[in-house]
């Protein structure tokens, strides 16, 4: 398995993977976006460069050939811009601009932010994601940053166990979109 930077050909391999947590999020905002028309705009945002869930933005795990697992990360001051400059691209994706998708804040002051790591089904147990989590920590540290940090769902206790294996420590809870989160922080 290799860990690399994702490539805009990578769309339809991540975003059945990213979806997953969207499906977990259960965000209105989502769930009211008719399949293809999300599918269009995380299309669009993902060949962007400074999207929220752009290829920029995106390592992969690959088995083979195959993507197996995601890690989307940037550091706290990217969150003003990470959803803005994707509104040009609504109309293209049939959506009114006044769309919102994503508006909660989810990372704070010099934190490098986990915005979505996940796993294909099919791969879950194999340590993908402690090892792309691993590869955030080289990123955070080589930008800089010396606290890294994600938002976990009070629900998702598997995630949960991992983060705490991994040395995460819940600094607070916080809602987004609908449901509750624990933020945690890891120093590094």
């Amino acid at each position: 398995m290799i860990i690399r930077r994702a490539r805009k050909s990578d769309f339809p391999f991540v975003y059945p993977i990213l979806k997953q947590i969207f499906d977990e999020m259960q965000m209105k905002s989502i769930e009211s976006l008719p399949e293809d028309q999300f599918y269009s705009l995380m299309k669009l945002g993902f060949i962007s460069e400074d999207y929220r869930y752009s290829y920029r933005r995106i390592w992969v795990a690959e088995d083979h050939g195959k993507v197996t697992g995601i890690l989307d990360m940037y550091p706290y001051k990217d969150q003003k811009i990470i959803d803005v400059v994707l509104r040009h691209n609504y109309a293209d994706a049939g959506l009114p601009i006044s769309t919102v998708i994503f508006d909660d804040q989810e990372a704070w002051p010099h934190e490098w932010y986990i915005d979505a790591l996940a796993v294909h089904p099919d791969h879950w147990g194999e340590h993908i994601a402690s090892r792309l989590m691993d590869e955030a920590e080289q990123v955070a540290l080589a930008h800089g940053y010396h606290i890294i940090s994600l938002n976990v769902d009070k629900e998702n206790p598997r995630a949960q166990v991992l983060y705490k294996h991994k040395g995460y420590e819940i600094e607070k809870s916080m809602t987004i979109g609908d449901r509750t989160y624990d933020h945690m922080i890891k120093k590094i």
